[in-house]
């Protein structure tokens, strides 16, 4: 067992990185976004594009995404994909299981998990991460046949615990059907480190890797600098396969149209419109993809909202690149 990996999103604020290498820090979970519990629609958490580019050449990166159960888990998913499209990674993605606001059943909660991880299978050719406590998962999930097929993220303080249910099969602690462990998050609210890490925020999350060093290396696919008398940092960041990232570029919408819709898959036959380019927007573009003749671009607007719109369609060009 080895750490720190820390988790951060926005109420951490602005980070110092120096600071948080020179913590030891060994890995980095940032939250990328979640779904409003009261309207359905996903959200790019505010630090995020941040967040991103400030460690993704630095440490082993992963994102996570907070999920509620009285939703689609497939539509939270896919927004979640895009958002992992347009950024380095390398630790597998996360949901993050706890909370179920409306008391929607075990059987309907186990569904849209599923359908969560795996829309991120199909997209992202990688297993996701599961993040959560047993106070919640036991009564609120249960313990599906399905659940040891993915990695456990579990939350359970204490700084002197040896072990996140103290190794015993029969504990309430123990989230099930799970038998061990890959993260524990055993330090968070009120520990007054996050100054130590470089955070702005008194508080940050502090989790245990249940691997050893070269272990956890390895399975990041990244090169262990502390091995190498700490000569900088990491000189080659892999992805998982098919993940790709190109350098970002501005865009607008072309002269002559008032806007063109964004949709959460590059595809116009089905209801998946999650915005809208309108003229004098400016929006960054992450990739492009290639539909038989259409052009379509993964595309970041100005409120944060992350989708796909057609670059070129039936013949017809919409969007341009910014000079």
């Amino acid at each position: 067992m080895i750490e720190p990996v820390v988790d951060v999103s926005k109420w951490q604020g602005e980070i110092d990185a120096k600071k948080m290498i020179a913590a030891g820090t060994l890995g980095i979970y940032m939250k990328a976004g979640g779904v409003d519990k009261n309207n359905g629609s996903s959200y790019t958490d505010s630090r995020f594009r941040e967040n991103a580019s400030k460690f993704g050449d630095l440490l082993p990166c992963g994102f996570y995404y907070f999920f509620y159960p009285h939703f689609s888990g497939a539509d939270q998913a896919e927004y979640f994909c895009n958002l992992l499209k347009s950024v380095k990674w390398n630790l597998p993605p996360a949901i993050d299981v706890e909370s179920n606001p409306n008391n929607v059943s075990q059987g309907k909660t186990q569904k849209e998990i599923r359908a969560f991880l795996d829309k991120i299978e199909e997209e992202l050719n990688v297993k996701g991460v599961v993040y959560t406590r047993a106070s919640f998962w036991n009564p609120k999930v249960g313990s599906p046949k399905w659940g040891t097929d993915y990695k456990l993220w579990i939350a359970r303080y204490g700084e002197g615990l040896k072990h996140p249910w103290d190794n015993k099969d029969t504990s309430s602690l123990r989230p099930k059907p799970w038998t061990d462990y890959w993260l524990w998050q055993y330090s968070a609210d009120k520990n007054r480190r996050g100054k130590e890490f470089g955070a702005s925020s008194k508080d940050i999350d502090v989790n245990r890797v249940n691997m050893t060093r070269e272990e956890f290396f390895k399975f990041a696919n990244w090169e262990d600098q502390g091995e190498k008398e700490k000569e900088g940092g990491p000189v080659d960041v892999t992805q998982p396969p098919d993940v790709k990232v190109e350098y970002p570029h501005k865009g607008f919408l072309r002269r002559g149209y008032s806007q063109v819709n964004v949709r959460s898959t590059p595809t116009t036959s089905q209801d998946n419109v999650v915005g809208s380019i309108r003229r004098g927007y400016e929006f960054t573009v992450y990739k492009e993809h290639k539909v038989e003749d259409d052009l379509w671009w993964l595309v970041e607007m100005p409120n944060g909202t992350v989708g796909w719109g057609a670059r070129r369609y039936n013949g017809i060009s919409y969007l341009e690149h910014k000079d």
